[in-house]
């Protein structure tokens, strides 16, 4: 299983279990709306950006996607 070092901002990952996902790029963003359809989340910021994020599954495997998966 992931873990995650809140003070040092780096992830133990298996090679198994997928990748990280950098997430400075959303520090001191405001939302301005969030939907969901239960299988895609929207999050749109009062600085016109958006991210989304999609749960699925593929092999078998669940997993999420997100969109963009790094900082513009």
């Amino acid at each position: 299983m992931a873990t995650h070092d809140e003070v040092t901002r780096t992830d133990d990952v298996q090679e198994d279990e997928g990748c990280t996902v950098d997430w400075s790029w959303l520090a001191g963003l405001e939302i301005e709306s969030a939907t969901s359809d239960l299988q895609h989340w929207r999050v749109r910021f009062t600085n016109g950006q958006t991210l989304m994020i999609q749960a699925s599954d593929y092999k078998g495997k669940a997993f999420l996607a997100f969109q963009p998966y790094k900082p513009r």
